[in-house]
């Protein structure tokens, strides 16, 4: 799913979803917390300098010139500046390249010629019968190799601000890069009232000259730092320098509601819609009606026209072509909701992996539109097809997020709350004398885990069932069978999968028998696209300590497995029960074994979404209980035979 007030990409796969993952190669042990060795980087590229200077208008536009060199530390790297790339919206500005040239550790240089700089638009959505403004200029150069420097001197002119008599702008270093030398120097009329801050080590220096302030900040040298897996998205603690002339976010909460509210105007069409999905029903019920028509009638397509990038298309108009982009479908509820007396108001979030605000406030900072509604306090995101009404999905929890209308105000969407995310498993299965092991099982999910199934069973056809299954049983010893889902259109009720399979070669029989809880074709929605909860629940646990937050996706879950063991067997050997209760969490474990059944149940509660490095330890506990009662065998021996 895309949905970026934007750009964005999001990939959803058979397991699960691709939510982004910080890089392989950085100037820092895995763990990130060795000293740096900057003479054997495993950086691909280097950033030698970066100098850009900013002269702003009182009317919010701008140039920026940046003149900037990298050089290609390995060869894997050069992917990242070959070609080198920008984006930027030729309905609001003009970028071009003033020089480029490539410089070998000779000292020769060599040019790239205008042949091999390339303009193009930004691909949009399949299907959608306009085009986007935006534009991506490509500077190939003629030869690069390993120790050689790409020089670019570039030129925009921003003539069109997003919003009049403002200007808002940061720059971050992303913590997985290496960095030297990179300077801004930014020129404005005092009338605008800059303000700047930073984060991670930039300097700063804020002067003024007759009627024009000057603001200089410089990042003398950033060493590369992998942060370890499952971590939050690398933004969330990168150096960033920003400037804005927003005073607070109720101001940008402001400028948005200001461009945003008059296209929700109730206009016959409008109302025609709203009597009509509604129907007789009225308060809560009306309410879920209208979201999920809109999510159902309205298809995403992720657009910017012009200044689209923060004015949305007028819902009437929305109605008519029958898609729009994330602030189309926020508009559009709320003037649905406008047409039968209901409040809604736009919200500004970000979908990634990024949990907290930049150090000033910024529309910038946000890609996604959604909807508040104040009386029930829930938020509404009719963009994607599968959102159960008031339930967010994976990428919109624990966010701080920007209310808009008469009263604006940041706020946090709801997080983990194991209630109301919760995942029910029970499985029924049969060990036989073969070794083979069959058995059935149900899924039952709640929020966000209902968003993530009703994402993965819509997106696979039913004749792709058994290829999945197969897939999922392979790391047990393979085997066949199929699933049952729900509907998926269904979005105000728990959505439920069954599913059967048979695994020929899942235990080797002999004198004893020894395996762990079978995991079955249990389908994660994790950050790392595993099919399995243990592998998902290692790469979480991993060090003893973290420099960085981790992030979560369980929420809640309730796993119930009962096995039938073969009548001439006995059991010897099986994990202890637990309870553990600490600040991340709770986890339970309990077995029982009896006239060769064996049941086992393990429930998983987590209390937060995100885990800093204080809180971390506990989650590890937690996490290192479960994980060692997943992988505990269960042993059991071939009863003796009794003699006459």
């Amino acid at each position: 799913m895309h949905r970026y007030l934007l750009r964005k990409d999001v990939t959803l796969g058979v397991f699960g979803l691709l939510l982004g993952a910080s890089g392989l190669f950085a100037e820092a042990s895995p763990a990130g917390f060795m000293p740096v060795d900057t003479v054997s980087s495993g950086a691909m590229t280097r950033q030698l300098s970066y100098h850009a200077v900013v002269k702003v208008a009182a009317t919010g536009t701008y140039t920026d010139q940046v003149s900037q060199s990298i050089q290609l530390l390995n060869r894997k790297g050069e992917s990242k500046i070959n070609p080198y790339s920008e984006t930027y919206s030729s309905a609001l500005s003009s970028f071009k390249v003033v020089r480029a040239w490539v410089e070998t550790p000779s000292g020769k240089q060599i040019i790239v010629p205008d042949s091999n700089i390339f303009v193009r638009p930004v691909p949009v959505a399949q299907g959608a019968p306009m085009y986007s403004h935006s534009k991506v200029l490509s500077i190939v150069p003629p030869q690069l190799a390993v120790g050689d420097v790409l020089h670019v001197v570039t030129e925009k002119h921003f003539f069109k601000p997003y919003f009049s008599n403002e200007y808002s702008n940061y720059w971050e270093i992303p913590q997985s890069t290496s960095v030297r030398d990179e300077t801004i120097k930014i020129e404005a009329p005092v009338s605008m009232h800059l303000r700047a801050a930073q984060r991670g080590g930039w300097e700063i220096l804020h002067t003024r000259e007759g009627s024009k302030e000057i603001i200089h900040a410089r990042m003398a040298i950033h060493h590369a730092e992998y942060p370890g897996m499952e971590t939050v998205g690398e933004r969330q603690f990168s150096p960033i320098f920003e400037v804005t002339s927003f005073p607070s976010w109720a101001a940008v909460g402001t400028a948005y509601w200001v461009r945003a509210d008059k296209m929700a105007d109730v206009t016959p069409l409008v109302q025609k819609v709203a009597d009509m999905a509604a129907g007789k029903r009225a308060g809560w019920g009306a309410q879920k009606a209208l979201f999920s028509w809109d999510s159902a009638n309205i298809r995403y397509v992720g657009l910017e026209l012009g200044v689209g990038g923060f004015v949305p298309i007028a819902a009437n108009r929305t109605l008519q072509t029958g898609y729009g982009d994330c602030k189309a479908h926020s508009t559009l509820l709320q003037a649905l909701f406008n047409a039968k007396g209901f409040k809604l108001f736009p919200v500004l979030m970000n979908w990634n992996n990024v949990y907290n605000l930049p150090p000033l406030p910024t529309p910038f900072w946000f890609n996604h539109a959604i909807d508040y509604a104040p009386k029930r306090h829930l938020f509404l995101d009719s963009t994607g097809q599968y959102e159960t009404p008031g339930q967010l999905a994976v990428g919109e929890r624990h966010k701080p997020a920007l209310v808009t209308g008469p009263d604006p105000r940041i706020v946090v969407t709801p997080g983990a709350e194991p209630e109301q995310n919760h995942f029910v498993y029970t499985a029924k299965l049969r060990l036989h004398r073969d070794g083979t092991l069959s058995g059935s099982g149900e899924m039952t999910s709640r929020g966000w885990w209902a968003w993530a199934y009703r994402e993965i069973f819509a997106s696979v056809p039913p004749s792709h069932y058994a290829t999945v299954m197969s897939m999922l049983l392979a790391p047990s010893g393979g085997g066949t069978g199929t699933f049952f889902p729900g509907d998926p259109t269904v979005l105000d009720k728990p959505f439920q999968v069954d599913a059967e399979w048979s695994t020929p070669d899942f235990a080797k029989v002999g004198s004893h028998l020894s395996f762990p809880v079978p995991p079955g074709p249990f389908l994660v929605p994790s950050l790392a696209a595993t099919p399995n909860p243990i592998s998902y629940l290692a790469e979480v646990a991993g060090p003893e300590s973290r420099k960085r937050s981790v992030e979560t996706y369980l929420g809640g879950l309730s796993w119930t497995s009962t096995i039938h063991i073969p009548s001439d067997y006995k059991a010897v050997f099986l994990p202890s029960n637990q309870d553990v209760h600490n600040a991340a969490g709770r986890f339970s474990y309990e077995i029982r074994y009896d006239n060769d059944v064996l049941l086992v149940h393990y429930d998983l509660k987590l209390n937060r979404v995100v885990y800093n490095p204080q809180q971390y330890p506990a989650l590890r506990a937690l996490l290192l209980a479960d994980l060692s009662d997943q992988k505990s065998p269960l042993i059991f021996a071939r009863k003796k035979e009794e003699r006459i």
